[in-house]
């Protein structure tokens, strides 16, 4: 991880007291990371130690949003604006709104749109509405179902047959 993480990141990370603080500095980082590489497109191509963050405020409370996190891309400072909540004790979420100063009218929207905290739903709630594509084919369950578990490890040697 230290080449996914700046000097100052790393710091940042480990001068939080606790092994349970520091991992919680650590999964903050990385959500901003992976939502500003998302933003821009880029995929894991791109090098994260060029872009670098300064979390603020340090801890955050649950089910509150934040906007005050501040970016640096290849050591200067940029205007973009990130969302961040903490979901529950052990998960963070982050959403890269984009640059302030290129796309200053949707951000703007988007920033007013942040006293409305993310919500959580669950899998039924997700698919509650859902409609199947194609009907019903139970062959395909029997087939999914039959399958074992776990793979079984195969032989390293060839069998010999008498």
């Amino acid at each position: 991880m230290h080449r996914q993480f700046t000097e100052r990141e790393w710091h940042s990370i480990k001068s939080m007291a606790g092994d349970w603080a520091q991992l919680d500095m650590f999964y903050r980082h990385w959500a901003l990371k992976e939502s500003f590489i998302k933003a821009i497109g880029v995929g894991l191509g791109f090098s994260l130690q060029r872009v670098e963050f300064e979390v603020s405020p340090i801890t955050m409370e649950v089910g509150k949003v934040y906007t005050e996190t501040r970016m640096w891309l290849d050591e200067e400072p940029e205007n973009w604006v990130f969302e961040e909540m903490l979901l529950d004790d052990k998960h963070h979420v982050a959403v890269a709104l984009g640059d302030t100063n290129t796309n200053r009218e949707q951000t703007s929207k988007n920033v007013m749109r942040s006293v409305t905290p993310f919500t959580i739903i669950t899998y039924k709630d997700l698919m509650a509405s859902a409609v199947p594509l194609t009907e019903e084919d139970s062959s395909y369950w029997d087939s999914f179902s039959s399958k074992q578990e776990l793979p079984q490890r195969q032989s390293a040697k060839p069998s010999s047959k008498s």
